[in-house]
């Protein structure tokens, strides 16, 4: 018996030998598997992270291009005409040209480049879209513009034949107006010029520029987008500002206008040129300041309370006053008069069958996109203003450029400012509970923000 017992121990023995000999080598397979299923899961999520930086990529690339393609439009002036303005459909078609142009200029971009991801081309489409004012209510134009990659390189998916990847981006800008729109949201553009302006038209029998219980802006014989004005001050013999009543227009197309309160002449966000650059007047240097200067101070629109303060302790003066000095320094003329260093603009083709060209006013006559002589002024309800009393109503703003400070003879006034409009936003007296659109540039009362798709 004991015999056998050891038979069997020994038996035992030498199969679990003969099994540990047969299991050598697993342990190796595992960590094979195992390391193959890993570098399959890094494989996967390098072209993942890839992928997904590219396409972040092209949506901040669609967001940027959709905005330029939405300033155009504002740019262009359509968003100031009527519904039944008879150069709707022409200034659609300038704004959708004016869009187009800037949205290629925007993928051609070489500093910074914009138009490749990972070094690919970008495919682009755009639509500017002009929605019914019937549906909904109170719609402006929007750009649309979709971006697609479709030869991204991809790394270790190529193991199951995916050579090549695509990303597709959309965005939709729009370029808001509250024109014409008599329940509508506020807007609050800051950099405004301190230049309370009567709302009346000069070229069109001094009908209002502003409908002023609909927002609507004024549609007559005279189209308001390329008047020009004159802004003269209506303010007696300083100290102060004695303004005759009513606020009103005179012979050489001059519109009154009063100085606005400087809300906050401290503020340290302003932006200002040096002082060494302009000649400052000492006895009103913030108002002057405000017209020379990027103001952050937003001035709210419409309603149907005194939403702005003007100021009866400032003289805007004449040739040699605050209003001249600070507009001069703004557009870098060295005096009062034409083609004394600011830039010019021009009309190429009557508007709406062509955009004006600005060029600059120094050096070679070079076309830019943007000015200093751009600005954003505000609009008052003349039933508002009071000479005993400082409270009045903004119920629009103007766009305008400044071509010149007048220097004479009378009319114009010497000191002042000969602009033409560019764009006009209209506020009715029934705005809704939203937040102000706030605008940050001064130099548009129209506003462009991304929105969602439609």
């Amino acid at each position: 018996m004991l015999q056998l017992r050891t038979w069997i121990e020994a038996m035992k023995k030498k199969r679990r030998a003969r099994g540990s000999k047969q299991e050598r080598g697993q342990t190796i397979l595992l960590v094979a598997i195992s390391l193959i299923s890993l570098l399959a899961m890094a494989a996967l999520a390098i072209d993942v992270v890839t992928l997904y930086a590219a396409r972040s990529e092209t949506q901040r690339a669609a967001d940027a291009a959709a905005l330029a393609g939405a300033k155009a439009v504002a740019d262009s002036g359509v968003t100031t005409l009527s519904p039944t303005d008879p150069n709707l459909l022409d200034a659609a078609g300038l704004a959708r040209s004016m869009a187009a142009s800037a949205i290629t200029a925007m993928l051609t971009a070489n500093n910074p480049p914009i138009n490749q991801v990972a070094g690919q081309p970008i495919t682009s489409s755009q639509t500017v879209t002009f929605p019914s004012t019937a549906n909904p209510p109170n719609s402006n134009p929007y750009v649309t513009v979709t971006l697609q990659v479709t030869t991204l390189p991809t790394f270790f998916a190529r193991i199951w034949g995916n050579r090549s990847a695509s990303v597709t981006a959309s965005a939709t800008a729009e370029a808001y107006n509250p024109a014409n729109v008599q329940n509508f949201t506020r807007i609050a553009p800051k950099g405004v010029k301190p230049w309370l302006v009567a709302n009346l038209d000069p070229n069109n029998s001094n009908t209002p520029f502003i409908n002023i219980a609909t927002g609507a802006i004024e549609v007559g014989a005279v189209e308001v987008v390329g008047e020009q004005l004159n802004l003269t001050a209506n303010c007696g013999p300083g100290p102060g500002c004695a303004p005759a009543l009513p606020l009103q227009t005179h012979a050489g197309l001059q519109v009154d206008y009063v100085p606005a309160a400087v809300q906050n002449p401290s503020n340290s966000n302003d932006v200002c040129p040096s002082p060494s650059a302009c000649t400052q007047n000492p006895t009103y240097p913030d108002y002057q300041n405000s017209i020379q200067c990027h103001d952050v101070n937003p001035y709210p629109c419409g309603g149907s309370v005194n939403n702005a303060s003007w100021d009866p302790a400032v003289y805007p003066g004449t040739i040699a006053g605050p209003t001249a000095l600070g507009a001069e320094c703004l557009i870098h003329a060295s005096s009062a008069g034409p083609t004394l260093g600011q830039d010019v603009l021009t009309n190429p083709a009557p508007w709406p069958s062509g955009p004006r060209l600005i060029t600059t006013g120094t050096g070679p006559a070079n076309p830019v996109t943007t000015s200093s002589s751009i600005v954003t002024i505000p609009i008052i309800d003349p039933a508002t203003f009071n000479a005993t009393a400082t409270g009045v109503t903004i119920v629009g703003f103007l766009q305008a450029f400044i071509n010149q400070v007048n220097g004479g003879p009378s009319p114009p006034d010497p000191g002042s400012i000969n602009i033409t409009v560019l764009n006009i936003a209209g506020c009715s007296a029934t705005p809704n509970a939203a937040n102000p659109i706030i605008g940050g540039s001064g130099t548009s009362p129209v506003p462009v923000r991304l929105i969602t798709a439609p």
